[in-house]
This record gives structure tokens, sequence and C-alpha cells, in this order.
């Protein structure tokens, strides 16, 4: 650069008497050709670093969660770029991640706000789901496709009774609609679990208000689903059951139902296209009486779920005993997928075409990965993921 310059300049100076002088005219066109170099040399800089950052912008990111980071409660945010590894940090604080679009969608108890947080370090009130003065919990689920979300308003009235207002809209905010309105009820309240394959079901259960937010697993008490055309409400085959675990994908209901021995847990399947039930008997472990968190495979060939023994829960002698179950839908079989581990974790995701799955703990930051090959439970970060922005 510095050898183009000199050459350039050079040629452009007239010897005289006086010694070497710059021509007035040669000097005119000299500035005028290093202010033009100087212009497309930082134009095409400044595209170059425009078109790298609108890739970035457009890169998968993983998203973990480091919980309580300080003595406030913070959350730090990590949003993970797959493709070149740079991780961009985030300050939050809150509950109930949700990835949605390109964004975290989560509940900030604090200023009693529903917000969204961004890659670019951007934190915003949700433009159109927010609670009122009188709602006392805000619930919300995106469908499967991305293209919907529905959320519920738990309101509470001056003698402590329930009202649920359930509303589903695009996720653009458009097409908004109220599909039900429930109670008053003491102590229950509506919860939306999941959405139909072809999303004209939205299926919910009627929650135990006070019990769902401490026990160790996702645990429901009666399941019904809701037309978000018509807006009727059909209970689901069986329901009300017992508060445990259920799980709906694929075209499946899977419903947990507690051994007449106390001993497990048999698995209740349900084709959701025909109605058709079977049972899986349970997978024998005596006083294992806690289970909850179904995850079903994508491709509907299996489903896991946590299977545990609890000792003094919640007490400062808790002892934990958990195994995971692996169901198999194809043969209508349970195993144990591992040894008993001492801590409560949840399945939050299959991969690896469904030979694999990525385990949470909602209690203690960190994720972990079991491989159905060999069963083996593995460590893989120390943050807990949240899934993946595409």
């Amino acid at each position: 650069m510095r050898s183009f310059f000199r050459g350039f300049i050079s040629s452009k100076w007239t010897i005289s008497r006086r010694g070497a002088q710059p021509c007035a005219r040669a000097t005119t066109h000299t500035h005028l050709s290093i202010v033009v170099f100087f212009s497309i040399f930082f134009l095409f800089a400044y595209s170059q670093l425009t078109f790298a950052q609108v890739g970035a912008d457009t890169h998968p990111l993983q998203v973990f969660i480091q919980r309580n980071i300080d003595s406030a409660g913070t959350d730090r945010l990590q949003f993970v770029d797959s493709l070149t590894g740079e991780s961009r940090p985030l300050e939050v604080n809150g509950a109930r991640y949700t990835l949605v679009q390109r964004s975290v969608m989560f509940f900030d108890a604090a200023d009693n706000e529903v917000m969204l947080a961004t890659p670019g370090g951007t934190i915003t009130p949700h433009p159109f789901i927010q609670p009122s003065e009188q709602t006392r919990r805000v619930d919300w689920l995106l469908s499967p496709d991305g293209t919907k979300i529905a959320w519920t308003l738990t309101d509470s009235d001056t003698e402590n009774m329930l009202t649920t207002t359930t509303t589903i809209a695009d996720l653009n905010g458009e097409n908004e609609r109220e599909i039900l309105v429930d109670g008053p009820r003491d102590g229950i309240r509506a919860l939306p679990i999941a959405f139909s394959v072809d999303n004209r079901l939205l299926y919910m259960d009627y929650q135990p208000d006070a019990i769902a937010d401490v026990t160790p697993f996702k645990q429901y008490a009666g399941i019904f689903s809701v037309d978000l055309e018509s807006k009727r409400v059909v209970m689901q085959p069986g329901e009300p059951g017992c508060f445990c675990g259920a799980g709906i994908g694929a075209g499946l209901f899977l419903r947990l139902k507690l051994a007449t021995d106390l001993n497990g847990f048999d698995v209740v399947v349900t084709d959701l296209a025909g109605q058709v039930g079977k049972s899986i008997p349970a997978l024998r472990l005596v006083n294992y009486t806690q289970a909850g968190d179904v995850l079903i495979s994508p491709d509907g060939k299996r489903a896991v779920y946590g299977l545990a023994q609890v000792r003094d829960f919640g007490g400062p002698g808790e002892v934990v005993q958990t195994v995971f179950v692996l169901v198999n839908l194809t043969d209508v079989t349970q195993t144990a997928l591992t040894s008993p581990i001492n801590q409560f974790l949840q399945p939050v995701e299959w991969t690896e075409t469904n030979t694999a799955i990525i385990f949470t703990n909602p209690q203690v930051d960190g994720t972990w990965k079991i491989n159905l090959n060999d069963g083996r439970l593995s460590r893989i970060a120390s943050a807990t993921y949240l899934g993946t922005l595409k």
C-alpha cells in the first residue's frame, strides 16, 4: 500500500530550477484520486462487515442460561453461534424461559411483565401478552410449527377464586381470539400443555395451583381439549385421572397410572386420531412413586419419563433416586434407561435422529445427554440448555 502511494504521488511532481515543486493541476488530481480511493476502500470494508453481520444474525444460536449468578437472583442468557462459537451474554431477571422465533420470552416477576430478550442485547415488553393487575399467573405455549401462540391469564377475586382466560393468536399478534374462560374455581387453573398436530385443538389441564410448582416432575390432574374454531371442550379418555405425568406428541396421548402395588407406573397409550388405547405394564421398582416429564420422540416410536423414589421431600434430609424409563411404543415395553442417580433431571429434547436425549435440572445449572445405545449419562454443558434459535 505504501509503495503504491509513493509511486502514485511522485509521478505528479515537476522539476524546476527552484527544485521539486508540485504541479497545481497534478496536486488537485492527486487529492481527488486519494479521496476516491479511500471512499471505495471504506465502502468495500463496510460492505464486508455488513454482510458478515447479516450472516451472523441468521446463524443458528444455541441458548443456555446460568441461574442466580448474584445475590439479586439475576440470570445470564448465553446465545452461542453454532457456526462460529461466538457467545453473546445477556443478564435478565425472569422465569419460564421460552424460545420464540429469534428471541427468548420470559416472565419478569419484579416488574410483572412478559418480556422478550434478543441476541442483540435488547429486552422489551411482549407486544400483546401481558398480565393485568388482577392476574396472579400467566402461562403460554408455542405451537410446534412456530406459527401460533396460546396464553392463559389466571385472575383471582376477593375470595381467592381463580378464573383463567385462554387466548390464541398468530405469532405476530394477528387473529387474536379468546377461546375459553374457565372458572371461578377454588385453587384450580387451566394450563395449556400441547397443540394438536394440525393446530386445530389445544390440549389443556385443570392444574392444582398451589401444588404444581413444588412437584419434582410435570404432572397433570385432568386433561381436556379445546377446539380452536368451535371452542368445544372435551375431556380426554380416562380423565380426570391421578395427579401423574402425561405427554402429548406425534399424534399420541401418553398417561402414567400408578400401579396397584404402588411400585412404578403403567403407561396408557391413546392414538388421538382413532382414540384407541393400550396399556404398557409398569417397570416394577419398589417405592418409586413419583413420575412425570413424559417426552415423546418426534417419530412417535419411543418416549422417556422420569421415575423417582423420594424420601423427606423438601426437607433437610431429602434423598432422591431417579431412573429414566424408556418406553418402546412399537414393542409395547418399558425398560430402565439408566441406573439410579441422586438428582431430578428433566428430558427436554430428542436429538441425533432420536437416538439420544438432552436433559436439564430444574434446580441446578447443567445439561446432560444420554445415548440410547449405551445408556450412559454424561454432562455436556455447565449451563442449562434452553434450545436453538434457527
